[in-house]
């Protein structure tokens, strides 16, 4: 799984409980649909989508809606989108099966088919929070590249750490905020588990780095890459002979997220939207500050490197699946489930946004109904998109109009 954190409201918050929520309303029946493109099979039948597969889908209420009432659904020109859907069919989501063996045959190039596929197959619902509000958040993310070095020498002596041996988790009964602990072994022989690190108890503890020393995976030039780089939850690292390193979200120290942008709003150091670039030059002005800005976030997020298996792939997301740019979005799991093809209209950079994505990733800070974080593809030029990105969204749900 890939911990990926908002880059805006993680970045405009860095950057920022499920009570139990009502069942889904029960859909009605599907209209009529169009014919079928001789490439795009159709089902057998079209029936309403029984409640029972709605709820395997989302817990949030829907409302019946269809596909000329999604917003720009015919502007969407479908660049990439077969990638993204494929992809989403190796993760064998049960309640895609059928309709992921009826695509099988479509042609990655043939763009009309496509569309009519998804008309054929699938019905689009209306995403609306418990209040019975449709109107959301959508952030943005993407994968940096930074220089880095597997071995330590200058300038590269920030450590990144792969996931501790001795690392646990905390049974539930333990309470508290934080949830991984790890093995302390006693003078007697004894072992007791205790809380993990904090970021700043790290810092602090010369023994911390030092037991932690064994574990490093990568070093950076900057503690603040290294801080947007665990925001990210995965990255390139571009090393010193040329080659690049994928690092990959590996787990994390068990504490809660706290953004450094909400603190530096709270201090006054910086006002309206925040943003990776504002929170970077902030550093740059107050270097001997960046610590304690560093501090504020006690979650460390550890990472598995491999080398690049091909520049073009994306990083793999919570679905097990590589990522697609501007087709993968991460969600909150609990509230909708991973694989789900989804219809969402927004803005970017003052221009309307509304495409056909895949739920096929997660993130710390991505929490509540109607909230989707876009993926916006490798590099600093998907960053800098990613870090402008926090708007207000609809979003609907396209369920299967046929269940395995």
């Amino acid at each position: 799984m890939r911990w990926i954190l908002a880059l805006a409201p993680a970045l405009a918050l860095l950057l920022g409980s499920c009570a139990s929520l009502p069942r889904p309303i029960a859909p009605a029946a599907p209209p009529a649909s169009a014919p079928a493109a001789s490439s795009a099979p159709a089902p057998a039948a079209t029936p309403a989508v029984p409640a029972a597969a709605a709820s395997a889908a989302t817990s949030l209420p829907l409302r019946p809606a269809s596909f000329d009432q999604l917003p720009g659904w015919e502007s969407d020109d479908f660049q990439d989108l077969w990638q993204a859907w494929r992809r989403d069919c190796d993760a064998h989501v049960a309640l895609l099966a059928r309709a992921c063996a009826a695509s099988a045959a479509i042609r990655a190039d043939d763009k009309s088919a496509q569309r009519a596929f998804f008309e054929q197959w699938f019905r689009p619902w209306r995403l609306l929070a418990p209040d019975g509000d449709d109107r959301g958040l959508v952030t943005g993310y993407y994968e940096p590249v930074f220089a880095g070095s597997t071995t330590r020498g200058w300038p590269y002596v920030v450590p990144l750490w792969g996931p501790p041996s001795d690392l646990v988790d905390l049974p539930a009964s333990a309470g508290g905020e934080v949830r991984r602990g790890r093995r302390v072994v006693e003078a007697d022989g004894s072992t007791r588990i205790e809380p993990f690190w904090s970021r700043e108890q790290i810092q602090r503890d010369a023994q911390a780095r030092q037991a932690l020393s064994h574990d490093v995976v990568a070093w950076l030039q900057s503690p603040v890459d290294a801080l947007f780089l665990q925001v990210q939850g995965s990255g390139l690292l571009r090393l010193p002979d040329g080659s690049l390193l994928r690092l990959s979200f590996a787990g994390d120290n068990g504490w809660p997220y706290r953004s450094v942008g909400r603190w530096l709003l709270d201090r006054g150091d910086l006002r309206g939207t925040v943003t990776m670039q504002s929170i970077r030059a902030w550093a740059q002005m107050h270097p001997d500050q960046v610590q304690d800005m560093l501090d504020a976030n006690p979650r460390v997020v550890f990472f598995r490197a491999t080398p690049l298996d091909g520049p073009a792939r994306g990083p793999v997301g919570a679905l097990g699946v590589p990522l697609t740019a501007m087709r993968s979005v991460a969600v909150d799991k609990r509230l909708l489930a991973l694989g789900m093809p989804l219809w969402v209209s927004t803005t970017s950079g003052g221009q309307p946004l509304r495409r056909l994505v895949f739920a096929q990733d997660v993130g710390g800070a991505i929490r509540g109904a109607l909230r989707a974080d876009w993926f916006f593809g490798t590099g600093d030029a998907a960053g800098q998109a990613a870090g402008r990105m926090q708007s207000p969204g609809a979003m609907w749900i396209l369920l299967p109009r046929q269940q395995p």
